[in-house]
């Protein structure tokens, strides 16, 4: 019965709901009072208590006292709330606050909607449930998504701390903190999403900085005098260094630098991308689009709120971390988590009908390996721990990914008290047996997992068989299977001729492997995998092996009929991708037969297209035309689709987004490789100034397709689509050690291209003179075959570990390289500067989309390059003290003075927007900026008067000037004080009457005057906000005001306050500088510093806008003084010469 009343007395009224006090109430936890005797008792109601933090003793004693809180992070906000069921017991903490105002707002909600119900409530135990899970409810309703919520009592307690310290908003989530030195004081390094703040408070000196992380441009780790690895330097993009040593973990805060500000850079090149090229043109169809993705959130959200508590973001992350390495291993599709994983011993015998021939190439499939075993949500995986011989020594022996839906048997072994297994039968009955080295529960858990797991897959047996029915490997080991639809060359031929390629005999080759090691959904990766692969594969089954390898395959079955569903749903629309495509398509391998048709031409847009709708915010850049083309020619149009979604997502991210920042990346890898592998011929480029990329930048946005004959680009795709990007690299760096010596003959970027075309040109041809590997294997080898040898053989030390840590390392230089560009970009091609500097610009510029960053990442919606009302209040946040007003409770006043803010910033918005309620964009938000900071008091007093004017009928009426009054008194409060605020408005509005009646033609009533003028000056000056509002509404009731413009600049001269407001007041309550401390609001300094360390002098200031912008030297041969100047100034020059960036 009382478990009864607990559910209903527990629920919320929505009056009771809309009016909780939000970041005050936390998470219920225990505190011992007797512990902490720093506290005095200010409140006491039946079971609460209101605290208040005190330290005894003189100002030294209390500094100690502090120091002591911050060095060992026990730093609490002075006020709380305890809930004690029965004197000395244990208390409940339910509200923490650092002002007496949000704490008494608190008590007066508990006062109100808590004690009375929990008077009815008898035994003390009942009553201490009731408040815990009332508390529970309310945290979890209003705190939703933010550490509050946190499982780990820790981490709440600091997110507490390090949002106090730093005025943080609440809906940062907080990750880990450590401790550390910096500037010579030991304090803490606090680590959230988007920030890195340092804090430290010894003996009363306090000393904080905060850093945005998507500021830092780059990140080293350093030694401590020369000795200890316990330091970690942090170049921010305005060129300030950051040193923080005695850091303890510092590889672990590293690397999660590393990843957050990685993640920071992504979210930031995508905010500050202007539109979506392939997004809709028809604002009709865009409009559904959008209310139907609004709806599907709001279901979502509405659907996943629990009253659960969250994990630690810092869990979350690792898990992240965790789970995209595994998905990378075993090519499988992002949305896998991984569960578990055990060490085991994989068994799987040969195959007993195999034919015994060819016993050399295709070895018979006995399988007896340790390794590990994974499970995830829909794969079971296995990747032994012996590796290949040398030159692959990085590689595992095997590799087998078996998709659950694929599984037909499974059965739990037990060959002893401590050892037991598994052994699962696949779809083309091989039975594989996992013995599993582990503790006996761990054992049991794994099986248990996997049953789990494998009931979760019964609906989509029935799909495999359907599937595989389109893959030509079926076809090949089953009589009964129909050959499946293919891709251009069934009708067109094949580029490479089948003879000279020994097409039949590949075939029968992969047929046998097929046998021994199953195909397509549950094929092994073993040493001959790899091998047949590298020797070119056949025809017909090229398409189905780059599925299989890539990973492309599993997403296709996991998506059924979603490429036909876009064409369907986006049939007859149009985009700026769909545009450039048409444009495109003709261009598209033109030498191949099939694109001299419309069927190959109507593949190529079809695939296309559906991808641009997929990803409208890459849409499609040039040289997708080109690999897509090169895929048709093997696959169907679903297959190349998702062959295309693999190779843009995964194997070459950020090739081709509007930033190219992948292609840019990879270019600066590949450079620094050639100077470590060679760089006999690296000195030789920077000695004559030949520029690497010019060559090099096509060989990766096309995948050598573009460079090579297409029957030997195919083989390129082969090797990448199995061993991923680093091919690239090697494949690269073969091609220029092959023409090394031709290579240093060269002395400008045209004999440099000429040599490297010519060696394309004759790839397939035999070598002039026998190349040290033709001695050793007595065999004439073409120059693509010695090309691959050499990739291979002597550039082995090119691994995937090597490629993703030098993407690690230049992720961020390069992010701020392409940060410059685009912002040097937008302001180019402004129509409208305004009166702006550039500099002036390029400051505002980062407020505007320093903003809209924040606002993405909060909406999690696609990314916008326009305001709406919400995000314009937000960057006026970041600029004025007016603006960033926070209602914490429900006090009147509280209330008015957030309508009153909110009518003001809604005025204003509309003001940009020219009179409307569309999203202002980065052209009107410069125009606006300029009627209020670059206007004299004539033409403020005109902006405010149009501001006003609602109806556009060039006068003010009674309402506006109420309007007009009361907005002004609440802004004048705010950047005066509430005295000269009221004799402000009160002028205002008795000379406006005044003007009013002279307008009309009559005398102004001199008595009527003064008696409303003493009415408004002679109130209590301790009326609150919201009384003085009612005051002012009342003023002028039975008055009709009308006033134009002339008559308005003539009330306002009248008062000084006024007049001080509209000539300077208003303008220099912006402020564009950024703080040396308080850096959470906008978004990196200057541009032009992001690229170059030094060979910088500094521009003559114009303004208070105006920030420093350093001369950039373009020039080559000019002398740099470090590493870092000269990878910067690299990134600087590729931006620059490519011109297809400008559209």
């Amino acid at each position: 019965m009382r478990q009864a009343k607990f559910r209903i007395t527990t629920r919320f009224s929505m009056t009771e709901f809309s009016s909780i006090p939000i970041n005050v109430f936390t998470l219920p936890t225990p505190v011992d009072i007797t512990l902490t005797p720093f506290w005095t008792t200010v409140l006491q109601y039946g079971n609460f208590l209101l605290q208040k933090s005190s330290t005894p003793g003189n100002p030294l004693f209390r500094n100690l006292m502090s120091t002591i809180a911050s060095v060992f992070d026990t730093k609490q906000p002075p006020y709380r709330i305890l809930f004690q069921r029965e004197v000395n017991t244990v208390c409940l903490q339910i509200a923490v606050a650092d002002t007496e105002q949000a704490i008494r707002t608190a008590w007066t909600w508990i006062e109100r909607n808590m004690i009375p119900e929990l008077e009815m409530i008898d035994h003390p135990i009942d009553k201490e449930h009731w408040v815990s899970e009332k508390i529970n409810m309310i945290v979890t309703a209003i705190d939703s998504g933010t550490d509050e919520l946190s499982s780990d009592e820790n981490v709440r307690n600091a997110s507490r701390s390090f949002r106090q310290i730093f005025d943080i908003p609440p809906s940062e989530r907080f990750v880990n903190y450590y401790s550390c030195s910096h500037r010579a004081r030991q304090g803490w390094l606090y680590i959230s999403e988007n920030y890195i703040g340092f804090h430290s408070f010894l003996l009363g000196l306090e000393s904080k900085t905060l850093i945005e992380l998507k500021d830092i441009q780059e990140l080293k780790k350093e030694r401590s005098k020369g000795i200890f690895d316990d330091s970690l330097r942090i170049i921010t993009k305005d060129k300030q260094e950051h040193h923080f040593s005695n850091m303890f973990k510092r590889d672990e805060v590293y690397d999660l630098l590393i990843q957050l500000t990685g993640q920071a850079m992504q979210r930031w090149l995508k905010s500050s991308s202007m539109d979506t090229p392939g997004a809709s043109t028809d604002a009709d169809f865009l409009a559904a689009e959008s209310k139907h993705a609004q709806e599907m959130r709001q279901s979502t959200s509405s659907s996943g709120r629990t009253h659960q508590l969250t994990s630690p973001l810092k869990q979350d992350l690792a898990a992240q971390k965790r789970d995209q390495a595994y998905c990378i291993r075993f090519r499988l599709p992002d949305s896998e988590h991984l569960m578990t994983g055990l060490d085991a011993t994989y068994t799987k015998t040969a195959s007993t009908d195999r034919e015994s021939v060819f016993l050399s190439q295709v070895p018979p499939g006995h399988i007896n390996l340790l390794g590990r075993v994974y499970l995830s949500e829909t794969f079971m995986t296995f990747e032994s721990h012996e590796r290949l011989a040398a030159p692959q020594q990085h590689l595992p022996l095997c590799k087998a990914v078996f998709p659950l839906y694929t599984v037909k048997r499974v059965e739990r072994i037990h060959s002893g008290a401590y050892t037991s297994g598994v052994a699962i039968v696949t779809l083309h009955k091989i039975e594989h047996t996992f013995m599993l080295h582990a503790e006996k529960n761990d054992c049991e858990q794994f099986c248990d997992a996997l049953k789990g797991l494998l009931q979760k897959q019964v609906p989509h047996f029935k799909k495999v068989r359907p599937f595989v029915a389109s893959c030509e490997s079926e076809h090949l080991c089953t009589a009964d299977t129909p050959s499946p639809p293919g891709g251009l060359g069934l009708e067109f031929g094949y580029p490479e001729d089948s003879k000279k390629s020994k097409d039949k005999s590949k075939t029968k080759l992969w047929k046998l492997y097929f046998q021994e090691n199953g195909r397509n959904l549950t094929m092994i990766r073993l040493p001959t995998f790899g091998k047949l692969v590298r020797v070119g594969l056949p025809n017909r089954l090229r398409g189905e092996i780059w599925e299989a390898a890539s990973g492309a395959m599993y997403l296709r079955f996991a998506n059924p009929g979603v490429y036909q569903d876009i064409l369907e749903k986006y049939k007859g629309q149009k985009s700026t991708s769909t545009e450039e495509i048409e444009k495109d398509l003709n261009r598209s391998l033109p030498e191949y037969a099939g694109y001299q048709s419309p069927e190959g031409i109507d593949r190529l847009r079809r695939v296309l297209t559906a991808y641009a709708w997929k990803n409208p915010e890459l849409g499609y850049c040039q040289a997708m035309n080109i690999v897509t083309s090169a895929l048709l020619i093997y696959t169907t149009e679903e297959q190349a689709f998702w062959l295309l979604h693999v190779l843009v997502d995964r194997i070459c991210p950020g090739y081709y987004s509007t930033s190219m920042y992948g292609a840019l990346l990879d270019q600066i890898i590949f450079e620094q490789l050639v100077e470590k592998t060679m760089p006999m011929l690296w000195n030789h480029f920077k000695k004559t100034e030949v520029e690497l990329s010019i060559a090099c930048l096509p060989w990766f946005l096309s995948l050598y397709v573009n460079s090579m004959p297409l029957e030997c680009a195919v083989r390129v795709l082969d090797i990448l689509f199995m061993e991923g990007p680093r091919i690239l690299f090697q494949i690269g760096l073969a091609v220029l050690k092959i023409n090394g010596e031709e290579l240093l003959q060269t002395r400008d970027d045209g004999a440099f291209l000429d040599i490297l075309k010519s060696f394309f040109q004759s790839i397939e041809s035999s070598n002039d003179h026998r190349s040290t590997i033709e001695k050793k294997s007595r065999t004439r080898l073409t120059k693509l075959s010695e090309m691959m040898l050499i990739a291979y053989r002597e550039f082995s030390l090119v691994t995937d570990e090597m490629v993703v840590e030098l993407r690690r390392q230049n992720q961020l230089k390069v992010g701020a390289g392409i940060e410059s560009f685009t912002k040097r970009t937008v302001i180019r091609h402004l129509k409208d500067t305004a009166g702006f500097s550039k500099e002036d610009i390029g400051t505002m510029y980062d407020k505007y989309f320093g903003t809209l960053y924040y606002s993405n990442r909060d909406t999690g919606g696609k990314p916008e390059s326009k305001m709406n009302k919400e995000t314009f209040q937000a960057m006026l946040a970041s600029m004025t003290p007016w603006a960033k007003f926070k209602s914490t409770n429900e006090h009147p006043d509280s209330i008015t003075a957030k309508e009153l803010s909110t009518s003001f910033v809604y005025r204003m918005y509309r003001m940009f927007a020219g009179g409307k309620d569309e999203l202002i964009d980065f052209q009107k938000m410069v125009r606006g900026m300029s009627e209020i900071l670059q206007g004299d008091i004539m033409s403020h007093m005109d902006w405010f008067f149009r501001l006003y004017d609602e109806d556009k009928d060039d006068v003010l009426t009674s309402k506006d000037i109420i309007n007009i009054s009361k907005e002004l008194y609440w802004l004048l409060s705010v950047l005066k004080d509430t005295d000269i605020a009221w004799d402000a408005v009160t002028s205002l509005i008795v000379h406006s009457c005044e003007q009013s009646d002279i307008a009309k033609g009559t005398q102004p009533d001199e008595a009527t005057l003064k008696h409303r003028l003493a009415d408004l000056t002679m109130k209590s000056k301790e009326e609150s906000l919201h009384l003085r509002m009612k005051q002012l509404d009342n003023s002028i009731i039975a008055d009709v005001i009308d006033i134009t413009l002339p008559s308005f600049r003539m009330v306002v001269l009248t008062n000084e306050s006024l007049e001080m407001l509209f000539d300077h007041g208003f303008k220099d309550s912006f402020n564009f500088s950024k703080s040396a401390v308080d850096r959470q609001k906008s978004l990196g300094r200057e541009l032009f510093e992001n690229l170059f360390a030094q060979g910088q002098r500094f521009a003559k200031p114009s303004s208070s806008l105006t920030v420093n912008s350093p001369v950039v030297n373009r020039s080559r041969s000019a002398s740099t003084s470090s590493t870092t100047g000269v990878e910067d100034k690299e990134v600087e020059t590729l931006m620059d010469e490519w011109g297809h960036f400008e559209v």
